[in-house]
């Protein structure tokens, strides 16, 4: 019977401290780890609030409820900003990272001008060309869309066209395309403003075939050649052709050493001297 008593107080107690246990954790969860201030960074222009409103975040939610990947697809279904990340800070603080997403490029599709970011992202849907001299994007193929995700293409030319448009605004190029061609993601080709075709070749080594371009073209365009092909597939030079030869034997411009083999890397503003190809 001691025995039986002594038990069943033991249950007793271990039932009173799991009861009190439980009711601190409630009381923690609901009282004390609660939503109760949220930072925003990197909204650049757009309202802290707004973009508290777009998150889903309330205050007074219990912040071990707050899902990273909630917030992120809330955050982003707008268009205008991508999620960059999240921090809880306990007991009670949030800080919400974004950054505004750019507009690099449009794409037709479904009869609606999709504006992306250098990564596919679609930033916003239009009914007509927006204003701005964004390259257009020719050959790209999604079977479906949404605002604020990237397009569904699983053949390779999106990474492409991402390859193409980061090169072109990391070597400060964006002004000379008009347009880039994915349709043959071994054979990619920028059309510029002027008329020029300018030849990649696939998205390796995009960089340099960029730094080769930029140069070229600001030494061709000083010299009034606007059209023709620029060849820069190999990485290492750039040769152009006239598109109407001048002469029975046109001249050719080539940049760069035939043979070199380093990858170039052109300081900002500068433009190679042009010799004679061979």
């Amino acid at each position: 019977m001691r025995k039986r008593r002594r038990k069943n107080s033991i249950w007793s107690r271990l039932a009173a401290v799991a009861a009190a246990g439980l009711a601190l954790w409630l009381l923690l969860t609901n009282v004390v780890f609660v939503v109760r201030d949220v930072k925003v960074e990197g909204a650049n222009g757009i309202p802290a609030e707004e973009v508290l409103r777009l998150s889903g975040i309330r205050l007074g939610r219990p912040i071990g409820r707050v899902k990273l990947e909630d917030v992120r697809l809330a955050v982003e279904s707008d268009g205008r900003l991508a999620f960059v990340g999240l921090e809880k800070r306990y007991p009670n603080a949030v800080v919400l990272t974004v950054r505004p997403r750019s507009h690099d490029a449009v794409v037709l599709q479904g009869g609606k001008v999709l504006v992306l970011d250098s990564d596919g992202y679609v930033a916003q849907v239009a009914d007509h060309m927006p204003d701005g001299q964004m390259p257009y994007i020719s050959g790209l193929r999604a079977s479906y869309y949404l605002l604020g995700r990237q397009l569904d293409t699983a053949d390779g030319r999106l990474a492409a066209m991402s390859a193409v448009l980061n090169a072109l605004k990391a070597r400060g190029a964006m002004k000379y395309a008009s347009e880039i061609s994915v349709e043959d993601i071994d054979d990619l080709r920028i059309i510029t403003r002027t008329g020029m075709t300018v030849l990649l070749g696939t998205a390796e080594n995009m960089s340099d075939k960029i730094a080769w371009m930029a140069g070229a073209l600001a030494d061709l365009e000083a010299r009034g050649e606007t059209n023709g092909r620029l060849d820069v597939i190999s990485g290492v030079k750039a040769d152009y052709r006239p598109e109407v030869s001048p002469s029975p034997d046109p001249q050719l411009y080539g940049y760069g050493p035939a043979n070199a083999t380093p990858a170039p890397t052109l300081p900002d503003g500068a433009t190679p001297t042009p010799v004679p190809a061979s």
